[in-house]
């Protein structure tokens, strides 16, 4: 069973000097899908949707108004009162486009359609064919679900005189014009279908001497048809022994590069390290490099020892150190 949640309510009344249009976004009363909404629970959902408008439009919009479910913005819910006495969340839709309320004086418009999910679903305690839920509401839509020939609501024109108008019947063409409006708007396939199929229950169990047989069977068909129209999970095959071999190795590959990756980053730096270092000079054949200090340090220790000597010894060591010494000492 489908978690979208969209049930139809017939429109009560419009009021064209305001484009205002009448009728219930929800009522604790079974439906003909034998459901019934549960109020109590209902009721803070249906606040806390409408405060988000509210908010988000300073208070100029009680929630929104679509057509056919689909993404026309058809208007506004200009009031909404919760009628804890009777049960049902009473609303009056203000229609903007001009389009769409032609289609409401026109009568092509037969009602409410609340869309949304489903919050939980549980056996009536009351009655157990029927079976109570908690719905979420994101938007309620201007519908052209099929209706009685009788059928009609009542029209307050600009002057005030109120007339009873009828529902528009269907033209041969509606359903090519509802199929292509769906698909113009990127309705999902499945969806297109459940919502036909919702429109041919609503027209047999609208008749008081409906077969109920048929409706059942409708309801089979229904179910398996938008069964058919979902998505199928991915099929699973063998795997391919060198496959399986070529992805272990291909892993092996990838996590030998990742370790190597830092040290020919480290590798790469003293490289450029050594290259910045300046090289030193280049030796004369023949000499030794000295560095100033070690030089200087024997020199001090020399003059220290010739200083303890007589001057006739410091002469002869002298004379010693620079034959065997020459290029130091000479």
């Amino acid at each position: 069973m489908s978690d979208r949640l969209q049930i139809f309510i017939p429109l009560r009344k419009a009021d064209a000097a305001q484009r205002l249009v009448y009728g219930y976004a929800t009522a604790e009363s079974p439906d003909r899908a034998g459901e019934i909404c549960d109020y109590a629970s209902t009721k803070p959902q249906y606040q806390a949707w409408s405060k988000t408008f509210a908010k988000a439009t300073d208070g100029r919009s009680l929630g929104n108004v679509r057509a056919m479910h689909g993404a026309v913005a058809a208007g506004k819910i200009a009031s909404i009162r919760f009628n804890d006495a009777e049960k049902r969340i009473e609303i009056a839709a203000k229609i903007i486009d001009d389009d769409e309320w032609r289609k409401v004086e026109e009568g092509v418009y037969t009602g409410f359609s609340q869309g949304g999910v489903y919050l939980k679903r549980w056996p009536d305690p009351e009655n157990p064919d029927l079976v109570r839920y908690t719905a979420k509401p994101s938007e309620i839509s201007l519908v052209d679900l099929p209706c009685l020939p009788e059928a009609s609501f009542e029209l307050v024109k600009a002057d005030g005189a109120c007339e009873t108008r009828a529902f528009a019947h269907k033209t041969p063409n509606a359903l090519r014009d509802w199929l292509t409006g769906n698909i113009e708007n990127g309705a999902p396939a499945a969806e297109i279908i459940g919502d036909f199929f919702d429109a041919i229950a609503h027209d047999i169990n609208a008749d008081p001497i409906h077969d109920e047989h048929i409706s059942v069977l409708l309801s089979r068909l229904k179910s398996k048809v938008v069964a058919a129209m979902q998505p199928r999970p991915a099929q699973k095959f063998a795997a391919d022994p060198r496959v399986e071999k070529l992805s272990a190795e291909t892993d092996a590959l990838r996590k030998l590069t990742a370790d190597l990756r830092p040290k020919l980053a480290d590798l790469a730096a003293r490289i450029e390290a050594l290259e910045q270092t300046p090289a030193p000079p280049p030796l004369i054949p023949g000499y030794a490099a000295v560095s100033k200090s070690s030089e200087s340090g024997g020199l001090e220790a020399l003059a220290a020892e010739l200083a303890r000597l007589s001057p006739a010894k410091a002469s002869l060591v002298l004379i010693k150190a620079a034959q065997s010494q020459p290029k130091r000492f000479g």
